[in-house]
């Protein structure tokens, strides 16, 4: 558990949005210390009271951001039932539980959803409504993360880092009362780390795409690192494998399609 000021919990559904809390997670560094960022909090151990393990963790939480995508609302167990409507669902008790206490509780929409309506959600999750959400579209990812770290920004404790403004060194990370940090700039600008179509790509071709994921992971840290030349391989390693998983699957479709019509003849 971080000791700095100002802690961010990433609450999400592995089967509805895995890769987006992913990206979130990696883009938030940008702004946050890692360590004051977490994702899979939730991970109890065996013979732990999980009520009590939740409930232990959002003690420590000042913002929780809620991640919803397209089957958040209605995924359903291996029993047909849905998810939200069981008590003891792990993102119904974590939403639940920061709402009761009153933390600061983000709806974070991904892939054009619309917010769950209160007579959607069950009774303990109902003030979710009332919160303010964040949208975020793949096609402006960066700047919607950005705005959405200026609004965690805003709540977190006084100490926490804050974010910079956006000019050549925007990714040195400091607080208020340090001198800024002076980087060796680089010959040429910070690439794009391919991050949104390499998720994309593994939605469609996982063992391929997820090549393309871990490259993309690397890019800002290495640029930030200062290692200039081995952040824009892994940045080109990302888009080339994302294209790859793309022809693949082409291909794929083609055989099946040219298979689909012999049959048909």
């Amino acid at each position: 558990m971080s000791n700095l000021p100002g802690t961010i919990f990433i609450n999400y559904r592995k089967d509805d949005s895995r890769w987006n809390a992913l990206a979130l997670y990696n883009e938030l560094q940008k702004y946050f210390d890692k360590d004051q960022i977490f994702k899979d909090f939730n991970t109890i151990l065996p013979g732990d009271d999980f009520v009590f393990s939740i409930e232990n963790a959002l003690r420590k939480c000042d913002v929780l951001l809620v991640i919803i995508g397209k089957t958040w609302l209605d995924i359903a167990d291996e029993k047909g039932r849905r998810r939200l409507d069981d008590p003891d669902d792990f993102v119904r008790l974590e939403v639940s539980t920061a709402l009761s206490r009153n933390i600061q509780v983000i709806p974070v929409l991904f892939d054009n959803v619309s917010m769950p309506r209160a007579d959607d959600l069950p009774e303990n999750m109902r003030m979710l409504y009332r919160r303010q959400f964040v949208q975020i579209d793949n096609t402006r990812f960066e700047d919607d993360v950005r705005n959405l770290a200026e609004a965690i920004n805003k709540v977190l404790p006084d100490g926490q880092v804050r974010i910079l403004p956006e000019n050549n060194d925007n990714d040195v990370r400091r607080r208020d009362d340090e001198k800024p940090i002076k980087k060796k700039k680089p010959s040429q600008p910070k690439p794009s780390n391919n991050l949104v179509i390499a998720i994309v790509a593994t939605v469609f071709c996982l063992p391929i795409g997820i090549v393309g994921v871990l490259a993309a992971n690397k890019v800002d840290t290495l640029w930030a690192n200062e290692q200039y030349n081995e952040a824009i391989n892994e940045a080109k390693k990302a888009k080339n494998w994302s294209i790859f998983a793309f022809i693949a699957v082409a291909i794929i479709y083609i055989f099946y399609a040219i298979a689909l019509a012999g049959a048909n003849m």
